[in-house]
């Protein structure tokens, strides 16, 4: 009972409950077959199904607050209803919970096919290349893409180099013709010449 009075207390975040009193008030609705649940439920709406609302007062205290949202739950004054939610035995808890752990256990390995193992040796390979020195890594990155690079080529060519380019460069400027600049503004009093 002390751990039903603390798990409805917890769930409804009533952390400062005074849990004895809790406790005593609802020690005669656990012995009838009310469960955390069924107590949850009956605080939020009545046996007809509508909710009960919001408290009254703010300041009112936990075992107060659910004597006050029970009392719909006697009927007629004479004897408490049934629970909304039907509780159970530890017995049949414990069926319950070894019969889900059953279900829900791992099912038994069974040995992969010859193509299973090719695949996984195959995926743990590509894992710890990815896991190799990143300077290798990125080198060996730099060689497949120096080797596109190269597959792009004439056939029969060769690639060009750094001092092609560099003349290249050289045969394509021209030097611009200098002309005077203003020392008062900034213009240049001749303008440049039409580009062919």
């Amino acid at each position: 009972m002390d751990t039903a009075v603390e798990s409805l207390c917890r769930r409804a975040s009533w952390g400062d409950a005074d849990r004895s009193s809790v406790r005593a008030l609802l020690a005669p609705w656990f012995a009838e077959g009310w469960t955390v649940d069924a107590v949850l439920l009956a605080v939020d709406k009545r046996p007809d199904g509508v909710r009960q609302g919001a408290p009254k007062t703010r300041d009112q205290v936990a075992h107060d607050f659910l004597r006050a949202r029970l009392r719909s739950w006697w009927e007629g004054g004479a004897r408490r209803a049934r629970p909304p939610v039907p509780g159970m035995t530890l017995g049949q808890w414990w069926r319950v919970n070894r019969r889900n752990a059953h279900l829900n256990q791992p099912r038994p390995r069974r040995p992969l096919p010859p193509a299973g193992e090719r695949a996984v040796a195959a995926s743990r390979a590509r894992v710890r290349e990815r896991l190799k020195d990143p300077v290798e890594r990125a080198r060996a990155r730099s060689r497949r893409h120096q080797e596109v690079l190269d597959s792009l080529l004439v056939p029969g060519q060769r690639p060009p180099t750094f001092d092609d380019a560099t003349k290249l460069l050289a045969t394509l400027r021209t030097p611009l013709p200098l002309h005077p600049v203003c020392a008062h503004c900034g213009c240049r009093p001749v303008p440049y010449p039409k580009a062919a």
